[in-house]
């Protein structure tokens, strides 16, 4: 994962803890789990409409 190793992967969960407090962690995992999964939606709405777009055009094409 981004070329790190499990034990540099611990170091920076513990300074993140140390930064920001065992109470706040919890809370901006679940705002960063939200922001990544509107991301991956937001994508997917693009492929999908995308997809639709080209296989309307190939449609026209064959009439």
């Amino acid at each position: 994962m981004f070329g790190l190793g499990f034990s540099e992967i611990i170091f920076v969960f513990i300074i993140f803890i140390l930064l920001f407090g065992p109470d706040e962690v919890p809370k901006i995992a679940k705002k960063c789990g939200n922001f990544f999964r509107g991301i991956t939606n937001l994508k997917d709405d693009i492929n999908n409409t995308i997809n639709k777009e080209i296989n309307d055009i190939k449609d026209v094409d064959k009439k």
